[in-house]
């Protein structure tokens, strides 16, 4: 068994008194005398008294007994997947039992429910999710105003489907569009003994990808893309990883959904993709160029005055603060100052010089466009852009923030940052206020931060909205790539050239990274050498990059020996 203690990631061995023989199961939570100490724990491996003869190194009279079993924990057929998570994130193998751990450990007793007549789909996509299931699963590629959920509808006429959503908001209002067509659902970890025991579809957020699912045919994976699907709790652990390893060791098909495919997934599955050209693709895109708005450093373009002031309609406003990124801005030209071999936004420091934080070289202290060196920075955040709507349209105007609460109904006109576009469900119109500050982050995975956020947009607006991308950069390889006509077939293009680079530079998916940092009054004394493994530093932190995840576990295990607990591992980053 595994004890539910911090800082011991061991296995213990314990005998099961006779009375406790029956309740007892692979998986079960249980209570132990452990050094003195009652604690909780798992069990993850049984044996009867022959077989442990000749496993066991002391003899029985030396076992302790369990104490007494304490009900339900992780299932039995996810307890071996937990233990992969635990390697293959470098993580402890108590960590992720925890996360796959029953809410209860009460268990109710649940029967089987199965909708008898459901509405299953037969469009464009229903097609494609279909053929790529019996294909054994993989990518599907679907547009942002096509229903992702069609997919998951689609496979439950081959039995029970677990489908992982990037948000609980999004599973918990997909579970009721499923009902709707006469499916039953459970919304984990709510609904966790209904699972168990069976329904159509088991639905959730990331930790939905170790629930149960009695009759498991098909896993989803919806909006693969998508950077929330990565845990940030140590082990790091990436709800897509986790899905096709459960799938491969269930036998059942796994099919990623996005509108915008992730690297990592288009290098995997480039064999096994299918793409959904037919019906509504994107929305009416418009790339508004900041540069021509008639007040310098204003963000109230024409585009954004018309859409708060259109009378029946919900607009949608995104200005994203967070992050590094500040915008340096020529006085004279306007120019926005980027550095002219990444492309990523400049830095000033108090003499003035510019400089690149991604390729650590000043780029000196004149305009790169016109010469001048008198500089400006554009401030204002959410509250300023509220306030400056409020008095040039005389409307009112909701501002998003974490702790606002979800008051939609009251309001047409939305201020926040990303976090608006997961807090209202529907709109006619979003603008990105100033989206180079994200574009321009000092990040390699900024463009498709960017991009994620706005096939976020394009479905909240739908194939009858409009997505404004206020910037100073239209000629953006991007952003060219979203005024096209054909927006899936260009992004395929732009998706095929990223990739192309990340080849060239040996970046994930064609390496493995580990962002390594120490606990506080801990320090790295010296860059350490490893075969085969680059090592960079990220302020007191390391960045390590293997060619394999065996290189990249032979690294972070020589580093444990020498810092111990106090080492903190984040694997596979989504950012860098």
């Amino acid at each position: 068994m595994v004890p539910d203690v911090s800082g011991i990631d061991k296995i213990f061995d314990y005998l099961v008194p006779e009375s406790l023989v029956h309740r007892v199961h692979i998986g079960c939570r249980v209570r132990i005398n452990l050094n003195g100490r009652r604690v909780g724990g798992w069990i993850v491996s049984l044996a009867t008294p022959e077989e442990a003869a000749q496993q066991l190194t002391v003899p029985f009279e030396r076992l302790v007994p369990i104490v007494s079993v304490s009900g339900h924990g992780v299932e039995p057929e996810i307890v071996s997947l937990t233990r992969w998570m635990a390697s293959e994130f470098f993580g402890s193998w108590r960590a992720t039992l925890s996360r796959a751990s029953s809410p209860r450990v009460r268990a109710h007793s649940v029967h089987p429910r199965h909708g008898t007549s459901p509405t299953l789909p037969s469009d464009a996509v229903a097609i494609h999710a279909t053929r790529l299931a019996d294909d054994g699963g993989g990518l599907l590629v679907v547009p942002p105003c096509a229903s992702a959920l069609n997919v998951v509808a689609a496979l439950t006429a081959r039995g029970s489907v677990l489908a992982v959503c990037p948000t609980q908001r999004m599973a918990v209002l997909g579970a009721a569009a499923l009902r709707r067509r006469g499916l039953t659902t459970a919304v984990v970890d709510d609904e966790w003994d209904n699972a168990r025991a069976g329904v159509d579809v088991v639905i959730g957020a990331r930790s939905a990808v170790l629930a149960p699912c009695a009759n498991l045919s098909a896993i989803v994976v919806i909006d693969e893309h998508d950077e929330l699907h990565h845990d940030e709790r140590a082990p790091t652990w990436n709800a897509v990883s986790v899905a096709q390893e459960r799938a491969r060791r269930a036998g059942v098909p796994c099919v990623l959904t996005t509108a915008t495919p992730s690297a990592e997934s288009t290098v995997l599955h480039e064999h096994s993709v299918e793409r959904v050209d037919e019906g509504p693709q994107w929305p009416r895109i418009v790339i508004e160029d900041l540069d021509a708005v008639p007040v310098a450093g204003s963000l109230l373009s024409s585009e954004l005055l018309t859409a708060v002031t259109s009378q029946g309609s919900t607009t949608v406003c995104v200005l994203n603060t967070k992050g590094k990124a500040r915008l340096i801005v020529c006085k004279s030209c306007r120019h926005v100052q980027t550095c002219a071999q990444c492309s990523s936004l400049l830095t000033q420091d108090e003499q003035g010089v510019l400089a690149c934080l991604r390729c650590n070289e000043d780029r000196g202290s004149v305009c790169l466009q016109c010469g001048r060196t008198s500089f400006t920075v554009p401030r204002g955040g959410v509250s300023q852009l509220v306030s400056q709507l409020e008095k040039s349209t005389q409307r009112s105007v909701i501002e998003v923030t974490a702790d606002s609460e979800d008051n939609w109904t009251t309001g047409s006109v939305f201020v926040g940052t990303e976090a608006v576009l997961f807090r209202v469900p529907q709109a006619n119109t979003v603008v990105f206020a100033d989206i180079d500050r994200d574009l321009g982050a000092p990040r390699i995975t900024a463009q498709r931060e960017v991009l994620s956020l706005i096939a976020r947009a394009s479905r909240l607006v739908g194939a009858n909205g409009t997505v404004v991308l206020q910037t100073r950069s239209p000629q953006h390889p991007l952003f060219v790539a979203l005024s096209q006509a054909s927006v899936s077939d260009a992004l395929r293009e732009w998706n095929e050239s990223d990739v192309a680079q990340r080849r060239a530079f040996n970046l994930p998916p064609y390496a493995v990274m580990a962002h390594v940092s120490l606990a506080e009054s801990h320090a790295f004394s010296t860059l350490p050498i490893f075969e085969d493994v680059h090592v960079a530093r990220d302020g007191e932190a390391l960045i390590l990059r293997a060619p394999s995840r065996d290189h990249l576990r032979q690294a972070v295990q020589t580093l444990r020996e020498t810092y111990g607990t106090a080492l903190r591992v984040h694997a596979d980053p989504t950012r860098y």
